[in-house]
């Protein structure tokens, strides 16, 4: 086996063998979230852990008990006070947060605007932004070294500006992209207080950054709806479709709260899990030249030499399981919780009402018990016959059951584009030193960018 198709992929961290006492708990958890996972959840199917007296933690690793918290079982959990502390501040009671008969509806409204259909009317934006992106990488002056975290931030926000945002308040846009990454920032505190069950009114070292950002947030989402509806007009973006949608029982429109909470939402889910795919599969990529080769002859197989369209999207089998493959070493969600409605028991474990459940997606990709050589980049991994014999939860990049990412389908077909766009375009190399550690600011960072040497062709 090559060298380029193996790791460097494990942590750069150590996972705690033992429950850490309470202050290293928390610096090491300001610092990177995904360091207080117990090693346990790398080989084991359960971990039960008390990381504070009197306060259980359950870490599920087994697709069976995954499946019965999601799918089978979805009714018995619900969203914890956790994720809730996290990112209610930012999209409110939206359906990223909402529980109940308040989740359902919203997620019925929502539901059309990601049929198929619709997401492929989309492909010559997110195709258009790709070519932007090797633009400005063709027109540069700076050397072949690029923050290619930074580039891939940018060009999935262009996405977002062209479905969702067509033509409308470009300042206001910014500021949205801007406060996002100022939150998210800030966030491992906000985990760190909710895992260990401190009380929300604790003030914590970063949380008038938060507050700042949050309401810097939410004041640039509701500028731009006010833009929209002050200008009107007969846009065919998402956000039109959104101020146009109705509750498909009661015919209800969302109120101005739901809709700030909504497209917040959808601004900040909708770029920034997909920015973080594409850096870590482009880091891949430059490791794995080989597979990189392999993707850009089935580019240009695929579209004759011309430019990416819908209808060529479906032949892009290679570039999605090099995608797959990059979402399962390097989740964009690396963590996932339930908190359970009623006393349950989980692999032998009682589970009072109440209690957290981490499903930690990062440890689960990369479980030994779980995978063959889970360190070593394979995307072979998902070729048809192989990845129908996975258990359903055993690869979790958009979580599973009732609760799964509405924007999945969207998401990957725009990696898929982008991708193929950029590949096609362009040549991605490692600069030989550079090793990134992965760190959680809620989706999965690389700790201090990603440069990468990028030759347009």
């Amino acid at each position: 086996m090559s060298d380029s198709t193996r790791a460097l992929y494990p942590p750069t961290f150590e996972p705690p063998s033992a429950p850490l006492p309470l202050l290293a708990f928390l610096t090491r958890c300001a610092r990177n979230p995904l360091a207080t996972i117990p090693a346990a959840a790398f080989t084991e199917a359960v971990t039960l852990i008390e990381p504070i007296q009197g306060r259980k933690l359950l870490w599920v690793c087994d697709p069976r008990w995954i499946e019965q918290i999601l799918v089978r079982d979805a009714e018995s959990y619900q969203k914890t006070e956790l994720e809730r502390r996290v990112f209610a501040p930012v999209v409110g009671d939206g359906v990223l947060t909402a529980d109940g008969t308040n989740w359902r509806w919203q997620r019925r409204m929502l539901a059309p605007l990601f049929r198929h259909s619709e997401i492929m009317r989309y492909v010559p934006d997110m195709r258009g932004a790709a070519e932007a992106c090797v633009a400005r990488w063709r027109t540069s002056a700076a050397t072949g070294l690029r923050s290619i975290d930074d580039d891939m931030t940018d060009t999935t926000f262009d996405v977002i500006v062209r479905t969702m945002l067509a033509g409308g308040a470009p300042g206001d846009v910014r500021s949205v992209l801007e406060a996002g990454n100022a939150y998210l920032a800030a966030t491992p505190w906000v985990i760190a207080y909710g895992i260990l069950g401190m009380p929300s009114w604790l003030p914590h070292p970063a949380t008038w950054r938060l507050r700042r950002s949050a309401r810097a947030l939410r004041s640039a989402v509701g500028a731009i709806i006010a833009d929209r509806r002050r200008r009107g007009g007969d846009a065919n973006d998402l956000l039109a479709r959104l101020l146009a949608a109705r509750d498909p029982e009661t015919g209800e429109p969302l109120s101005h709260d739901q809709l700030v909470d909504n497209l917040a939402t959808l601004l900040e889910a909708g770029h920034e899990t997909t920015a973080k795919a594409l850096t870590w599969t482009l880091y891949l990529l430059a490791r794995a030249p080989e597979w990189q080769h392999r993707v850009r002859e089935e580019v240009h197989a695929a579209t004759g030499g011309g430019q990416v369209e819908a209808t060529h999207v479906e032949r892009l089998a290679v570039t999605e399981r090099v995608i797959k493959e990059a979402m399962r070493l390097y989740p964009p969600a690396p963590m996932m919780s339930r908190a359970a409605l009623k006393d349950v028991t989980i692999a032998g474990h009682r589970v009072p009402a109440g209690t957290q459940v981490f499903m930690p997606i990062y440890a689960i990709h990369r479980n030994g018990r779980l995978w063959d050589d889970p360190a070593r980049f394979d995307p072979d991994r998902f070729l048809p016959e192989r990845e129908s014999a996975m258990p359903r939860a055993q690869y979790l990049p958009f979580g599973a059951g009732p609760r799964i990412c509405l924007g999945a389908s969207f998401a990957l077909v725009e990696a898929k584009v982008l991708l193929a766009s950029l590949v096609a375009a362009a040549s991605f190399a490692w600069d030989g030193r550079y090793v990134p550690e992965p760190v959680s600011r809620v989706t999965l960072r690389p700790e201090g960018g990603m440069p990468l040497i990028v030759e347009p062709l």
